[in-house]
This record gives structure tokens, sequence and C-alpha cells, in this order.
């Protein structure tokens, strides 16, 4: 099967199908030819405007050198696959690396372009459907996204179908990049990794995780699909995930941002699964079975802090 490049391609940003969603006082700009990605969120607060993820203010991008910022989906599979190499039944698969790095990262579909299905007011469906061999993934598959505005806050839903006529290796995620500061929230356990590749589980007993000013990394798993995330002033998000989204990863870049992204696997699951660890989270679709999630953000009033409270340090 000949292998098509994933990065071959310039995503457009500002295209004439970028969408503009908005329901009270929020608004949500999205950009279908750069990725299904949601390039803003912002939300009308009686202290002011305010930006829930990094707003991205570019038109395009070349494919493989996406800016940081939005929240775009995750598939075939989340995160990193270890040397862009995929264990997969007796071989070994050949994934299209994102360029300058040796890993293939977060799936085939923040690198494509999406179609607008039908779009309303506060909402839109979106789908994607990726042709066998594109990134070196030789499975053909289909994926849907719903994003609405609700009065509460925004709505994510994804539905990952297996178009191939043998069994796919699947995976689903969201990638955000909060303006936050701060996330609380309950997982069993913590997974080891060296440079950002998962190895193997640890209890966790973590709750509170700060954005700080180091770069830093958390791999995630037996999440409770609830998080708290916070800001230093007003008010913070109730994220709430459907599925089976028992994996989360955090990430923070020398403190410019904080991602808090759900997924149903954790780092490099195939290539883990077949080495023999369990409580990877990977899932095998067969032939036109289909994988679903969602992912809801509430605008939540700011808990009130007790006295003499410490803030969550990077340790």
């Amino acid at each position: 099967m000949t292998s098509l490049s994933l990065y071959a391609a310039r995503l457009e940003a500002a295209g004439p199908d970028r969408l503009d969603l908005r329901h009270g006082p929020h608004r949500v700009l999205v950009a279908p030819a750069a990725g299904g990605r949601v390039l803003r969120w912002t939300t009308d607060l009686p202290e002011g405007p305010r930006d829930w993820l990094v707003p991205i203010d570019s038109d395009g991008w070349p494919a493989h050198a996406w800016p940081k910022g939005g929240l775009f989906p995750l598939a075939p599979f989340s995160n990193r696959v270890r040397d862009a190499r995929l264990r997969w039944r007796s071989g070994i698969l050949a994934l299209e690396a994102l360029p300058g790095h040796p890993h293939a990262l977060h799936g085939q579909a923040q690198a494509m372009a999406w179609t607008v299905l039908e779009s309303g007011v506060d909402h839109a469906e979106l789908s994607l459907e990726h042709p066998a061999g594109v990134g070196g993934w030789p499975w053909l598959w289909r994926l849907r996204q719903s994003i609405r505005l609700e009065p509460a806050g925004l709505r994510i839903r994804l539905s990952l179908r297996n178009l191939s006529d043998t069994p796919m290796p699947a995976g689903l995620g969201l990638h955000p990049y909060f303006t936050a500061t701060h996330a609380r929230l309950n997982a069993a356990t913590e997974w080891t990794h060296e440079d950002e590749l998962a190895r193997f589980p640890r209890p966790n007993r973590r709750e509170d995780w700060a954005r700080g000013t180091q770069t830093w990394t958390a791999f995630l798993g037996g999440w409770d699909g609830h998080a708290q995330v916070d800001w230093d002033a007003g008010p913070g998000l109730d994220l709430h995930a459907a599925g089976p989204l028992e994996h989360l990863v955090l990430h923070a870049n020398a403190g410019r941002y904080l991602c808090v992204e759900p997924a149903t696997h954790v780092c490099d699951a195939v290539n883990l699964s077949a080495l023999g660890q369990s409580g990877t989270g990977l899932r095998i679709l067969a032939p036109d079975e289909s994988l679903d999630i969602g992912l809801r953000l509430d605008v939540r009033p700011p808990p009130a802090r007790r006295a003499g409270d410490e803030a969550p340090t990077d340790d």
C-alpha cells in the first residue's frame, strides 16, 4: 500500500467555511479546513471577556507546524507512537513521523481538512474521511465531530468508525490549550515516562496540578471523568467526560498554557499492549464498529478559597 504524506498540505484557518458560533455570552470560532480545530472560545463575563483557550490568530499553517492553541480532536490515536513504528499483529507498521521528530504524533485528524455537514447559529457537524495509507495508517476510517454551545458552556462529541474490512486499533481524545493556571482531578494511576513516552503505571495520589513556569507532562490513567480547571481569578471550568475517556494527559510548556487532554488510551498504547502491558486503554474496532466520546466544558463560579490554603506547585 502506498503511503500518502500527512504533512504535505497547508491547513487554512481563514477560508470561507470558517464558522463563528454564538450562544448567549459564548462565542466559538471553528476552522474545518485546519484540522477541524476550535480556534477560539470566548465568554463575556461581568469583569470582561475571557478566552478559555489560547486563541489562534494565524490564517493558516503547514500541517506539521500547528500553532499551540485552541482545541483539536485526536484520532485515530492520542499522543505519540514510539519511533513512528506500530507493533500490530505479527508485524510492524511504519507511520509517518512528525517532521523533525522521531515519533508519530496526535493522529491524522488534526492535520487534515474536514467537511462541514451542517451548521447553525450555535452548533456545527463536521466529518473527516481518512483514506487508507495517509500518514502510513493503512485503515480507512470516518470521524464525526459535533460542536455545540449551550447556556452552561461548550459541548464536543466525536464518533470514529472503522470503514476497513479488517480490525483497526483505535483511540480518541481532545487536545485543549487552556489559559488556566490550575487543574484538580482524581486519577488512580500515573504512568512513568521518558522523553514523553509512557512506560508503566504506578499509583497516583496527586489531585492538584499547577501550570507553574517549567515545562512538564503527566500521563494519568483510571481518571473518573471529571476535572476542575481554574484561573487565578474569576470563574473556572468543570470538565465532564462521556464514553471511555479514562486517560488524561496534562502538559504545561514553560508556563504558557495548561493542556488537560482527555483520551481513551495512554500514550503509545498499541506498542505497550503488544509488549504485554495491561491497562493501556487500547481498543480494537471491528469492521463498521465505532468508538464514541463526548466532553462537556461548563463555566463554573470560582470556589471560595479557605484562609491558609496554599497554591499547588510543580513538585
